[in-house]
């Protein structure tokens, strides 16, 4: 619920959020750190339709560009190919 709280603003529209959160299926569990919680790092990140991840960083977002490029490169000259062979 503190999380909520923090991310929300308020009490109301904390409990709101979660209650919704609740009713899509969403579950949240207490897992204990295997190291105290100053030893780690902490990251900003984006919340959207109930998901959260990490933002990346301007050299993660450019990595990630790189090998999504990489990967779709190879079907996208065989589709090509294909198209020219008609």
């Amino acid at each position: 619920m503190a999380m909520f709280i923090d991310h929300y603003g308020t009490l109301t529209e904390g409990d709101r959020q979660l209650w919704r959160a609740t009713a899509h299926g969403w579950h949240l569990y207490s897992v204990p750190l295997p190291r105290p919680a100053n030893d780690y790092r902490s990251y900003e990140v984006e919340i959207t339709e109930l998901c959260v991840r990490r933002v990346l960083t301007d050299e993660e977002r450019a990595q990630a560009e790189q090998r999504a490029r990489a990967f779709i490169r190879p079907h996208v000259a065989a589709i090509r190919a294909a198209l020219r062979g008609r």
